[in-house]
């Protein structure tokens, strides 16, 4: 059950990261903003909630040892 769970969270990221790159395109075709802008933003941000959700699922897992 573990795997499943960090599987689900690695696919999250890896929407995040291609979400990222779309408005990255998006921001930089319709409002003339630098790719890289957006892009790095978004995926520093992607990267902060993945950690949060992988500090959340193991903090839960080892609470529950006693």
């Amino acid at each position: 059950m573990h795997v499943s769970k960090l599987t689900s969270l690695m696919i999250a990221l890896a929407i995040a990261a291609a979400a990222a790159f779309w408005l990255a395109d998006l921001a930089h075709n319709d409002f003339g903003i630098p790719r890289h802008t957006i892009r790095a933003d978004a995926l520093l941000t992607a990267l902060l909630v993945f950690g949060l959700l992988v500090i959340g699922v193991f903090s839960r897992r080892l609470g529950n040892r006693s």
